[in-house]
């Protein structure tokens, strides 16, 4: 087995290692990533809806399911991965027994990557399939959701295990998602335009991952693609490079000391 094999095979045995755990669970798993959206799309989507007609120029809960489907890509990731990776580093030393099995720490973090990859494609398309039950679908563009669901794994997974293989107890993931992840949701377009803000809060939001994530998903399902998506699409792969290297040498810091 070359080296490029055993690179492969390590991956694939914690991606092998997360999915045989998950079936443990996967009822309550389910229940939890899709409680919340779900009831915001209905209360939102539908309640909301007979108040508000449309927003931006289509109907309202047109608007914010494809919004919806982004958030319970990124939900679904970045719960996981925090809490999980952090279990796994600080309460019952599974990295530690991976580290001797032996993998190395990118094995390690890919086969994570693989697993949340797959997460946000399970959750992602099952969301898809309830909007397109409702009615909410309106492009065969719609099929290509998908890739930007695998990619939506490894983008939020790469900072959510950073701020696991950093954080020192459970409260301190709180923060990440009570000063990031939850100003995500609420302004990077999932409910309303983000043209009418600020413009210093227009500049920010943009920088944020959740934001184009919206942009390519919702214009797939509306069948409503342009020429800007392609800035989405670049800004989205960058920062999915950027973000996957990351926690490797803060992971590797903390297993080897």
């Amino acid at each position: 087995m070359n080296v490029n094999q055993q690179w492969r095979h390590g991956a694939l045995m914690v991606f092998r290692r997360n999915f045989l755990s998950w079936v443990k669970y996967y009822r309550s798993s389910i229940l939890l990533n899709f409680g919340e959206p779900l009831t915001n799309l209905l209360a939102l989507g539908f309640g909301l809806g007979a108040y508000v007609a449309t927003m931006a120029g289509v109907p309202f809960v047109d608007f914010i399911g494809p919004g919806l489907l982004a958030v319970t890509a990124m939900n679904a990731v970045t719960f996981d991965m925090t809490f999980e990776a952090y279990d796994r580093l600080n309460e019952n030393g599974i990295y530690q027994a991976m580290i001797t099995a032996p993998l190395t720490v990118p094995q390690i973090v890919a086969g994570e990557y693989l697993w949340e990859a797959f997460r946000s494609l399970l959750y992602g398309s099952v969301f898809l399939l309830v909007l397109l039950l409702l009615g909410l679908v309106h492009s065969w563009w719609a099929l290509v959701v998908p890739l930007p669901l695998l990619v939506t794994g490894i983008m939020f997974s790469g900072p959510a295990l950073l701020v696991a293989s950093r954080a020192r107890n459970h409260e301190q993931l709180f923060y990440y998602f009570t000063l990031v992840i939850t100003p995500m949701f609420m302004f990077s377009g999932v409910f309303f335009p983000i043209a009418r803000l600020p413009v210093l809060i227009q500049d920010f939001i943009v920088l944020t991952p959740l934001f184009h994530v919206v942009n390519v998903v919702r214009a797939l399902v509306l069948g409503h693609l342009s020429a800007g998506l392609v800035w989405d699409v670049v800004w989205i792969l960058g920062y999915t490079v950027l973000f996957s290297w990351l926690p490797i040498r803060s992971l590797r810091r903390r297993l080897t000391g």
